[in-house]
C-alpha cells in the first residue's frame, strides 16, 4: 500500500469507529463494578424477582415412615374435601409432596380458589381408599384405587359412586417417603 492510500483510509476507519462506538444495545445487561457477580440485570419498573427458596421451605411436611402410609395420607386428603376445604387441602397436599406433585396441587389451589363454580354448587367429594399396591409393571410406580362419591347442588346432585385409578409416585427423602407424582387416570 501506498501512503496516499493509509492517509486515504485513516479518515474512513477513524469515522467508521466513531460511528460504531454509538451503537449500543439500551437493553442489553451492563457490567456492575460493585463486585456482585451473582446479581442480575433489573428492567425499570419491575419488582425484584423473589430470592430462590431455601432448602427448607422446600422440604416436605408430614413425612411418612413407609410408602404404603405416604401414599395413604396423600389419597385420604385428595379425595375427601367440601367447596368450602378444596383449595386448603390442595395447599396441604402441595406441603406434602415434592417434584411434580407439589406444582400440581399448588397450581389446582390457585385454580380452584379462583372457581365461583365450585362454591356456588357446594360442590363435594368423599371416597375411601379401596387399595394400594406397587404397579406390577413398573417397579417405580404405585397404584391407588378410590372409590368416591362427588356431590351438590343441582347437576352433581345424586351422582353415583365411582371408581378411580390412579398412579403414584414416591421420593424417599430424609425423614421417611413424599408423593412426588400423582396422576389420575379414571
Amino acid at each position: 500500500m501506498t501512503s496516499a492510500s493509509v492517509k486515504g483510509l485513516l479518515p474512513v476507519a477513524l469515522l467508521a469507529a466513531v460511528a460504531l462506538a454509538g451503537c449500543t444495545n439500551p437493553d442489553a445487561p451492563t457490567t456492575s463494578t460493585s463486585g456482585s457477580a451473582s446479581s442480575s440485570p433489573q428492567n425499570a419498573g419491575e419488582p425484584p424477582a423473589p430470592p430462590p427458596p431455601s432448602a427448607s421451605a422446600q422440604a416436605p411436611l408430614d413425612l411418612q415412615a413407609t410408602p404404603t402410609k405416604a401414599i395413604a395420607a396423600f389419597a385420604e386428603l385428595y379425595v375427601n374435601w367440601t367447596y368450602r376445604t378444596l383449595t386448603e387441602h390442595q395447599r396441604t397436599l402441595a406441603a406434602m409432596s415434592v417434584g411434580a406433585a407439589r406444582l400440581s396441587e399448588n397450581q389446582a389451589a390457585a385454580s380452584s380458589q379462583a372457581d365461583t363454580t365450585i362454591a356456588r354448587g357446594h360442590i363435594y367429594n368423599s371416597g375411601q381408599i379401596v387399595s394400594i399396591s406397587r404397579d406390577l409393571t413398573s417397579a417405580d410406580s404405585w397404584v391407588i384405587v378410590t372409590r368416591e362419591q362427588t356431590g351438590g347442588d343441582s347437576q352433581y346432585e345424586g351422582l353415583p359412586a365411582a371408581y378411580h385409578v390412579t398412579i403414584a409416585q414416591l421420593a424417599s427423602v430424609p425423614g421417611g417417603y413424599a408423593v412426588e407424582q400423582w396422576l389420575p387416570e379414571s
